[in-house]
């Protein structure tokens, strides 16, 4: 009897305990296809961030080593790009470290997941050129602010104050002089004076001015400014159409623009930190880049020549002008030369017997005086030398006597105002931002064309972001869908 109880409790705990293990082994295998499924998602992950860190660390060298800023180049030195290659490099990379071992010379290397990637598609895309270059530019600003003090920024923001409250860039001084000339010598026809030699004891005479004014104006204007025996470069833009040109036409990739949490760079702040991105990163004539198509490439931003000859003479003709207004509303409001200057008016109107004409001729030697200043003013700058923008009486290279004499060497190299540099970069501060931006993508062109395997580079195929869609599946149908983006910090 004690025998047989012992074997029915013996019993009950085997029944127990297969029950018990039962439970225990479906909840062992439900935490092991759990751990599987974990495992296979964990891994879709990797490979996916693996294969964007692949794709984004195949930026194109040349926009490294020349601009300092990350982009990828999709069409990877080729003749055609797009994101379809974007995505066939994404899709090998993810395919190495999907099975990282079929590539290895191991016997039986294989991996259990088995995972496949039978779905990518790029939901968005940011193209350097997109929304007026303001990729390209989200990457410049952002690396100046990380790079240098805002400073200088504050400098150039209170020179274009100065030029724009004082209108310099409005006023045609050489047209406001002409045509008071005009009427002064419709005056002396009228009054049947058409002989203007007569010279007084001190040299002064209408001849001269009126010889001064046509030297002045003349089509001789950069010969008279440039300094002796320097020479500007012959370089040529070819090789287009470049970045504006094909935006013109509507030719260009466009993606999906600047993306969230990139700081716009649309204020002025940003673009005066822009437009020192360019001074720093592009050639002028003050220090030209030797290894760029053009060297000039500041003045062909500014007015968008394709030979650095015409966009050297553009740039002359500018700071001439600009020179010229701010010399006029300085010396117009110098008592102690405009006193100089009416004595001088008096004479000679006395010598033409046409007293009542000295207020007009006054105006006409203070222009013409500018003028001449602003000759000396701009061949400094050429020669490195420093002007400020508005002068007082100490300021000034050349007198009165000397002016009559055509003496307009000047008193020799400023030190202090702003450089020809510094007149760029008011210039480029005051420009169209759509405009600066397109003709700054043109030299980047331009210079990446230059460089070895780049022949067909074009801008508008460059990424700086991508946002992509992916769908992965194991071994045993399971599916794994995700979204992932990256982009070069900003």
């Amino acid at each position: 009897m004690y025998k047989h109880m012992k074997k029915t409790e013996n019993a009950y705990l085997t029944v127990y305990l297969s029950l018990v293990f039962g439970i225990v082994l479906s909840l062992l295998f439900a935490l092991i296809e759990g751990a599987a499924i974990g495992a296979v998602r964990a891994q879709a992950e990797l490979v996916a961030d693996l294969g964007l860190d692949s794709v984004f660390a195949e930026y194109n060298q040349e926009i490294l080593n020349q601009y300092e800023l990350f982009f990828i180049d999709s069409s990877y030195g080729t003749s055609t790009g797009g994101i379809g290659m974007v995505e066939q490099h994404l899709t090998d990379y993810m395919n190495c470290n999907m099975d990282p071992q079929k590539d290895l010379a191991r016997i039986r290397g294989k991996t259990l997941l088995k995972l496949k990637n039978p779905y990518l598609e790029t939901e968005a895309v940011a193209y350097a050129s997109d929304e007026n270059a303001m990729v390209w530019k989200a990457q410049a600003v952002s690396y100046m602010k990380a790079a240098y003090g805002g400073d200088i920024i504050s400098r150039v923001q209170e020179y274009i104050d100065t030029v724009q409250g004082n209108e310099l860039t409005q006023r045609d001084v050489p047209s406001e002089i002409l045509q008071q000339k005009e009427e002064f010598e419709e005056a002396l026809m009228q009054n049947n004076i058409i002989e203007y030699g007569a010279e007084s004891e001190e040299g002064f005479s209408y001849q001269k001015v009126s010889g001064l004014f046509d030297e002045l104006i003349g089509g001789g204007l950069l010969l008279l400014i440039l300094p002796n025996g320097n020479r500007v470069s012959g370089a040529v833009a070819e090789g287009g159409p470049y970045f504006s040109s094909r935006m013109k036409n509507g030719k260009i990739n466009k993606g999906t623009g600047v993306h969230e949490g990139t700081d716009r760079p649309d204020g002025v702040v940003d673009e005066l930190i822009y437009g020192e991105y360019l001074m720093k990163m592009c050639g002028c004539y003050r220090k030209p880049k030797e290894t760029g198509l053009l060297q000039y490439q500041i003045e062909y931003i500014l007015y968008g020549q394709n030979s650095d000859a015409a966009n050297f003479r553009s740039s002359v003709e500018r700071l001439y002008g600009l020179r010229a207004a701010a010399n006029f509303t300085s010396i117009c409001t110098d008592s102690a030369k405009k006193s100089e200057v009416s004595v001088v008016s008096k004479i000679i109107c006395t010598l033409l017997g046409v007293p009542q004409l000295n207020e007009t001729l006054t105006t006409i030697i203070l222009g013409i005086w500018a003028l001449a200043e602003s000759v000396v003013d701009v061949r400094t700058l050429l020669e490195g030398g420093k002007i400020p923008l508005m002068k007082n009486g100490s300021d000034w290279s050349i007198c009165l006597s000397h002016l009559f004499l055509g003496d307009l060497l000047g008193g020799g190299k400023k030190t202090s105002g702003l450089s020809y540099q510094d007149y760029m970069r008011v210039f480029l501060g005051m420009m169209n931002k759509n405009e600066k931006a397109a003709r700054s993508l043109d030299i980047v062109e331009m210079d990446i064309r230059q460089t070895p395997g780049n022949d067909s580079f074009r801008i508008d195929r460059c990424i700086d972001y991508l946002k992509v869609n992916f769908g992965f599946e194991d071994a045993a149908g399971h599916d794994f869908v995700f979204r992932k983006s990256m982009c070069y910090g900003h």
